[in-house]
């Protein structure tokens, strides 16, 4: 694709926890990927990679040719296009990097952490269980009580307007995947996640307080948005 770095017109990741997005850090090393794992015991794991430096030029590139100091968080969504945010003044802009397509992993402590769905032995996951893996994804919302699935784009400033997933795809496919989603989000619907595996996991208000499960894996072939073009 081209390396002109554009504004990004598709999913822009707004106001989700720090432990939900990537980050380029500076390190004894150099610039590093670090990801911020929230561990189930409580603990909260900082974990870094060197071994991808053309993608720590690519979000860095960004932040410099805006007139920023390079580092700072960004994103992979699901048709892995890195996004990276910048803030002028008051507001956010989202740019689009370029895609990466190597997959991030994380080495701490003897844990190997991805986006990947595998449990703590390595063996597949499967719908309904705990998500354990790490939460950076992109978000998107089940609508309550519908077989609707949105996010709010912002087709120009100070105007947002739900995108939503059946005005790409048609009511009747939307309601394939809309169902996947709501036998672990339930009838309320809400935020749920798509990471750069195409894996889908959700918060959910358990027994024991909010808990991640795992929805399932968002297939090439499914139904889903569109690849945003810039």
């Amino acid at each position: 694709m081209s390396t002109v770095i554009s504004p990004f017109t598709g999913n822009c990741p707004k106001n989700v926890s720090k432990d939900a997005k990537y980050a380029i850090r500076t390190s004894p090393r150099g610039p590093v990927v670090a990801l911020t794992y929230q561990h189930p015991n409580g603990e909260r794991w900082l974990a870094t990679t060197a071994d991808h430096p053309d993608l720590v030029h690519m979000v860095n590139r960004v932040k410099v040719e805006m007139g920023y100091a390079p580092n700072g968080p960004f994103y992979i969504n699901e048709h892995s296009q890195v996004i990276v945010p910048v803030a002028i003044g008051g507001d956010t802009t989202y740019y689009l990097a370029d895609e990466y397509d190597l997959a991030l992993e994380f080495e701490f402590e003897g844990n190997i952490l991805s986006g990947n769905a595998l449990d703590d032995n390595g063996d597949a996951l499967e719908p309904g269980d705990p998500w354990t893996g790490p939460h950076p994804g992109i978000p998107y919302v089940l609508k309550s009580g519908k077989a609707e699935i949105y996010y709010m784009a912002t087709p120009r400033p100070n105007v947002e307007r739900p995108e939503l997933l059946s005005s790409h795809v048609g009511k009747d496919l939307t309601r394939v995947i809309a169902e996947r989603v709501r036998r672990v989000k339930g009838w309320d619907g809400g935020r749920f996640y798509v990471n750069e595996w195409r894996e889908m996991f959700a918060p959910v208000n358990g027994g024991t307080g909010w808990e991640y499960i795992y929805i399932g894996h968002l297939a090439e072939n499914d139904p889903w948005f569109p690849k945003p073009i810039c």
